[in-house]
């Protein structure tokens, strides 16, 4: 598998930064946006603060990425979260 392609809100900052340190692709997303699949379709995973989880209607969405709420967790986390998705 190549390298895995992670969407990030921007208010994640610290997140963004620990997993491009670990060799993830990573690009913030507009949220406004991310609602469609088609968008949804173009990541392995995309990691949210929790706050918008609901409002941007992700939950309904279906597509291939693996939606990580990160509110309560370190970026480390994070990471293993978006590691097991290769396993």
């Amino acid at each position: 598998m190549g390298k895995l392609k992670v969407g990030v809100e921007p208010s994640l900052s610290n997140v963004k930064r620990y997993l491009e340190e670990n060799d993830i692709n990573v690009k913030e997303f507009d949220s406004k946006k991310m609602s469609s699949a088609w968008n949804m379709n173009r990541y392995d995973a995309v990691v949210v603060s929790g706050a918008d989880i609901n409002i941007m209607g992700i939950q309904d969405v279906v597509g291939k990425a693996k939606v990580i709420d990160a509110s309560g967790m370190t970026p480390e986390e994070v990471y293993n979260q978006i590691i097991d998705i290769q396993k």
